[in-house]
């Protein structure tokens, strides 16, 4: 290619540039594509390329990717391959990526495209799973709301009989509406990869946030809320979904706290990662029950979950937004004393953002 020709002088060789119609056309794909130089360094990216955790100080942060690379500069054969890539430094979630490696130029420049395949079947069969626990929860506050209704109908002369179903009535379209209400926030959680349009979130302003919408709680159930620590960090995320995890923990804290308690809540910084810490003074965990507590619908207690308005999908959702900000959710607890939830995340490097 003419707008690639190779450096004979005897200045030290820079990287050729790439023209601005090949970044337009790249642009332009639904896929993400990343160019390298012939010391594989990113001469160009795509806007999401950053967000797939594949780049570290602009070069590739994949062994197998590493390989089909170098694979392309010996032969000048295009390969194609699939890996996972962890979606942070901490935590278990995961993304699996296609790509599609090629020589651009004898200059050595090659492109890659990046398909994001396995997100996609992800989202298929969360949804058909989705779907068959659905059927099951809804049935209940269902199947409640019938059955009050038609006593209702049965006893509508006696006063103080009507407005004891009624009461029951409304108990129960509150709990269908909150389980409703989950159910949306959960499906989006697992419709859309919130790093897409991730931007940069204060990590005290989505704390002081969630602590504000669970203040009227406390305060019925006579339980303060304690920030008791507030190191300063950003993140990179979706900071609607980070308030909501926050506000989940939180509120959990206080429905299995007994009164006149507190919900303790810390925000440290150790090793570009911030831990926010909940800490509750409640009924505690039992071990056999702490590995199934961020299952869909799972309840430790079903009885206090109905007294509570728990819907069983609050910790649920917790684990998938730490899992999809490429973070982690860790948790200690010790029956009749307490539970502590510690949700991990990688902060954003600002010093290294700076410099670059």
């Amino acid at each position: 290619m003419a707008w690639l020709k190779k450096n004979t002088s005897d200045k030290p060789a820079k990287s050729p540039s790439v023209p601005q119609t090949l970044k337009a056309a790249l642009n332009s794909l639904d896929r993400d594509s990343l160019i390298l130089d012939k010391n594989s360094n990113a001469v160009f990216k795509t806007s999401n390329v950053d967000k797939l955790n594949i780049l570290r100080d602009g070069k590739i942060n994949s062994e197998e990717l590493s390989a089909l690379v170098r694979v392309v500069r010996r032969t000048g054969v295009k390969q194609e391959g699939s890996f996972e890539l962890p979606r942070g430094p901490i935590g278990e979630g995961k993304r699996e990526l296609q790509v599609s490696v090629s020589m651009l130029s004898d200059a050595g420049l090659v492109l890659i495209v990046i398909d994001d395949e396995g997100e996609k079947q992800r989202i298929d069969a969360v949804r058909r799973d989705f779907i068959t626990n659905i059927s099951h929860e809804l049935k209940t506050p269902i199947t409640a709301l019938s059955l009050n209704s038609d006593a209702l109908l049965e006893i509508k002369s006696e006063p103080d009989q009507v407005v004891k179903f009624a009461n029951k009535i409304k108990q129960q379209a509150g709990r269908l509406n909150d389980l409703v209400q989950e159910i949306i926030n959960l499906s989006k959680l697992q419709d859309a990869d919130p790093m897409a349009m991730a931007t940069e979130v204060q990590i005290l302003d989505v704390v002081n946030e969630a602590i504000d919408q669970c203040e009227t709680n406390a305060e019925s159930r006579k339980i303060m809320i304690d920030l008791e620590k507030a190191d300063a960090a950003k993140v990179l995320g979706n900071r609607d979904q980070l308030v909501m995890a926050l506000h989940n923990l939180i509120e959990n804290g206080i429905n299995y706290s007994a009164e006149n308690t507190h919900v303790t809540v810390l925000v440290e910084v150790t090793d570009q990662i911030v831990e926010v810490t909940v800490k509750d003074q409640g009924i505690g965990i039992a071990q056999s029950d702490i590995d199934r507590i961020f299952e869909r619908f799972y309840r430790v207690d079903p009885a206090r979950s109905r007294a509570t308005g728990g819907t069983g999908l609050g910790l649920s959702i917790v684990k998938h937004v730490a899992g999809n900000h490429g973070g982690e959710i860790k948790v200690w607890s010790v029956p009749g004393i307490g539970s502590t939830f510690s949700l991990r995340l990688p902060i954003i490097n600002i010093a290294k953002k700076e410099s670059k």
